[in-house]
């Protein structure tokens, strides 16, 4: 599985870009973005240990 560096950045951000949306049209309680911020971490961590593992 080959990784392009751009997605490490693309999907995380792209998943806090959307949470943003949605918190503004649904009017998500605070706490939420946390889970937001979480997902893209623990995105970003398994790709880091994909690449270490190849």
């Amino acid at each position: 599985m080959d990784i392009d560096p751009k997605t490490i950045v693309y999907y995380p951000l792209f998943t806090l870009v959307l949470y943003l949306i949605l918190a503004q049209v649904f009017s998500l309680p605070f706490w939420t973005i946390f889970i937001a911020i979480g997902l893209a971490f623990l995105y970003i961590i398994i790709i880091v240990i994909i690449e270490l593992h190849k």
